[in-house]
């Protein structure tokens, strides 16, 4: 039957004509619409116009035959009158960035956002989109307040690095590039010495040399087995009590040594961010120098928790995560912790 309708274009059949004309499927071959899957699915959505399961095949198979703008728009629209289905709006946002239509797109992952503001693939997906229309500064504001709201790194895709410190590149600042690669790296041991991380860091490194400042100097420390690694260390000057944290994506000060060390806030983005003690609200900054002992690094990137009062504990000022650490190598003992610089040449 899919044959001789695609030869002979025969009007469709009554029984899927309500759910084509509804869901503007005009633009599609007839050969298509009769194919037994996707005629199956328009015959449900026009016998139940929120039937779930139909749409979801409808879209399926719309996007295998090469319809993925008319996927996005069917699916869109189901959601506009059926309500909320957890997937469709992330397959049509897919869809639309498929077939370069980035605003579009944009769109639907700024919904996403609105119904889940701390899903961390929501913002993945708005980044992919402000990417594709070379909106590169707010692409890589979505990517930061993603990888902030993961509480585990070693689980994150590590495309989301990649694509962060690509849009460092874009904008000329090498080194804040490799410093994502490296984040990624030290997340899980063994990543450090993959061709990927390696190739691209040298690639970034050959475009500029980073100054020195980036990350100076080594120390070791002792440590007791067992404890919370505490450390003495110096924001831009400024001396306070900082737990070590390898799992913690920036370092984090508390509001009130943030002020204490003239951190500026007067740009920083508001950011939702993941932490042991649930959902907080912060503010994503950087500080000019941050030094532990003899090694140092500038121009870190950190958050300022937006809590009056500090959930870290009595007399800690912060934390110190992967944005200062992943600048160096770090190696742990039951007694002792080493750090020096990890270089740039991967």
């Amino acid at each position: 039957m899919a044959i001789l309708l695609a030869g002979c274009d025969l009007p469709l059949p009554d029984d899927i004509k309500p759910a084509v004309e509804k869901y503007h499927l005009n633009s599609v071959a007839s050969s298509d619409l009769t194919a037994v899957n996707l005629s199956r699915a328009l015959t449900q959505l026009s016998r139940e116009s929120c039937n779930r399961d139909a749409m979801d095949v409808l879209a399926v198979q719309l996007g295998r035959m090469g319809y993925r703008r008319e996927a996005a728009n069917a699916l869109t629209q189901f959601v506009d009158q059926c309500g909320r289905v957890d997937g469709f709006l992330n397959a049509a946002a897919d869809d639309l960035i498929a077939v370069s239509d980035y605003r579009a797109a944009m769109a639907v992952a700024d919904r996403l956002v609105q119904l889940d503001a701390i899903n961390p693939q929501f913002y993945f997906m708005r980044g992919r989109a402000r990417e594709g229309a070379q909106d590169y500064e707010n692409a890589l504001a979505d990517y930061m307040q993603a990888l902030a709201l993961v509480p585990d790194l070693s689980q994150v895709n590590g495309d989301l690095f990649v694509r962060a410190a690509d849009m460092h590149a874009k904008a000329g600042r090498y080194c804040e590039a490799i410093s994502m690669i490296r984040m990624w790296a030290s997340a899980e041991p063994g990543r450090a010495t993959q061709p990927q991380a390696v190739q691209q860091i040298a690639a970034y490194s050959a475009h500029q040399s980073c100054p020195s400042t980036y990350a100076t100097g080594d120390d070791t420390f002792p440590r007791q087995p067992g404890k919370t690694i505490r450390v003495k260390a110096l924001v831009n000057g400024v001396s306070g009590t900082f737990i070590v944290d390898t799992g913690a994506t920036y370092a984090l000060l508390t509001r009130r040594f943030a002020q204490r060390a003239q951190v500026s806030v007067d740009r920083a983005s508001k950011i939702q961010m993941t932490t042991v003690n649930g959902q907080r609200q912060a503010l994503l900054t950087s500080a000019t120098s941050i030094k532990v002992g003899r090694a140092e690094a500038q121009h870190v990137e950190l958050t300022v928790d937006g809590a009056e009062a500090s959930s870290l504990g009595d007399g800690v000022d912060g934390l110190l995560g992967q944005s200062f650490l992943s600048r160096f190598k770090t190696e742990f003992t039951p007694t002792r912790w080493s750090i020096r610089p990890a270089g740039l040449k991967g």
